[in-house]
């Protein structure tokens, strides 16, 4: 059976493309064969709608050991590892043009391919800027679309993701009726699935008391539990104390990869890039209006400005402890043409800072003043000299490893440091 690719199929004030599989598989009598795909693409992009998410599944008649990943109107969604060819029976598109926004800035796509399309179109759409007309041009499969092309896109990005180091997603689905308006779901069924669940991530914010697997705009999504165990989700949903929902089910993703960032040098990295930049701190840090800090970072040259937002909140105050000469690797998006935007840090080693000061007079044991430059130092009082002033070396209250921004200010993609450095 033929694979399907979904894109742009919410809005950033409604809807959300994940939705679709739920009325897919209402609508079908066909089984779901392997896990839906969740497909996350370039965070940088101007176009982008909220969670920049595509989708992907494969229908058919499903054969072997059935795995239960979630339920619709009370009855079980079954996964199948295999499965014989049989005609689709739906019309996806009809759905999509349901469901879809009618928003000028929304660009519904279906892509039908026979399978799995090269996986360097994944690569180019989850970190750089891509021509939707060079897709059209290459893509197998058959493509339809709404008020545009531009889906196209990320619907043949969710076919051709190679499923490196995947991790998993179960999402809690409202009525229809019920996706407006302020949903319950339970702060301290949050906070015990941080606390316990250790395959588990971005559940729960201690330090700024934000409740993560709950949305915060208008959308079908009531909540979203993220881990790397598929067969444990379901387990962990029965915590979790929320209004009442329809539908639920687990989808394989691409989030918490870090498949966003390459390495790339400062000349290398060009707007809409996300980068990891290596290089030496040559100024700041400063804070800017808005709670803006930056720094300067240089390599073989090369300049450019790193900074953390507001939003990331007591991140910053790290970034602030770092001083011109330490060595750093950043891991961010170029968002503007010659700054990135920091979502995690390593500090591979830290400069030796010294403040040299007038040394003490020795007759007068007061401190002595400039003299001028090169004339060395003299005191006031007994006019006494001296050539050599103290020094005295800044205690660092920094040590080298990987520093990361809070639960609050994560992107979908970005890898939490408790999940380990993907090499």
């Amino acid at each position: 059976m033929p694979i399907l690719g979904i894109d742009d199929t919410d809005s950033r004030n409604e809807m959300c493309t994940t939705y679709l599989t739920i009325e897919i598989l209402r609508s079908s009598n066909l089984d779901l064969i392997g896990y839906p795909k969740l497909v996350r693409l370039n965070p940088n992009i101007p176009l982008k709608t909220r969670g920049n998410a595509a989708i992907s599944l494969r229908l058919g008649r499903g054969e072997g050991e059935s795995t239960v990943i979630g339920k619709i109107d009370g009855e079980n969604v079954r996964s199948y590892p295999r499965y014989r060819r049989e005609k689709m029976d739906i019309d996806v598109m009809s759905i999509i043009e349901r469901f879809s926004p009618k928003d000028e800035d929304t660009n519904p796509a279906l892509m039908i391919a026979e399978d799995s399309n090269n996986e360097n179109f994944y690569w180019e759409a989850v970190r750089e800027f891509v021509d939707y007309r060079k897709v059209l041009e290459k893509a197998k499969g058959d493509f339809s679309s709404m008020n545009g092309q531009i889906g196209i896109v990320g619907a043949n990005a969710a076919i051709s993701w190679p499923r490196n180091n995947p991790t998993y997603e179960l999402i809690a689905y409202l009525d229809r009726k019920d996706w407006t308006g302020k949903h319950f779901v339970d702060d301290e069924s949050s906070m015990f699935i941080e606390r316990t669940f250790k395959d588990t991530f971005d559940s729960f914010d201690f330090k700024n008391k934000y409740n993560a697997i709950r949305p915060t705009t208008k959308t079908p999504v009531l909540f979203g539990i993220r881990g790397i165990d598929p067969y444990r989700l379901i387990e962990y949903e029965g915590h979790v104390k929320s209004e009442r929902y329809s539908s639920s089910i687990i989808y394989e993703t691409n989030q918490a990869t870090d498949d966003h960032l390459v390495e790339r040098s400062i000349a290398d990295s060009m707007l809409y890039n996300s980068s990891i930049i290596r290089g030496f701190v040559d100024s700041g840090p400063e804070w800017g209006r808005g709670g803006i800090l930056s720094f300067g970072i240089e390599m073989k040259g090369e300049k450019m400005k790193a900074v953390a937002m507001e939003p990331t909140k007591e991140f910053r105050l790290l970034l602030a402890k770092l001083r011109k000469g330490d060595e750093v690797r950043v891991y961010g998006g170029i968002t503007k043409v010659g700054t990135i935007n920091v979502e995690k840090i390593e500090v591979v080693s830290l400069s030796e800072v010294k403040e040299i000061r007038p040394p003490l007079c020795p007759n007068c044991k007061t401190r002595m003043e400039s003299a001028g430059r090169n004339s060395g130092f003299r005191c006031r009082k007994c006019g006494a000299r001296s050539n050599k002033g103290d020094v005295k070396v800044e205690r660092r209250d920094l040590t080298p490893g990987f520093y990361e921004v809070p639960v609050i200010a994560r992107r979908h993609l970005a890898r939490p440091l408790k999940l380990g450095i993907v090499k």
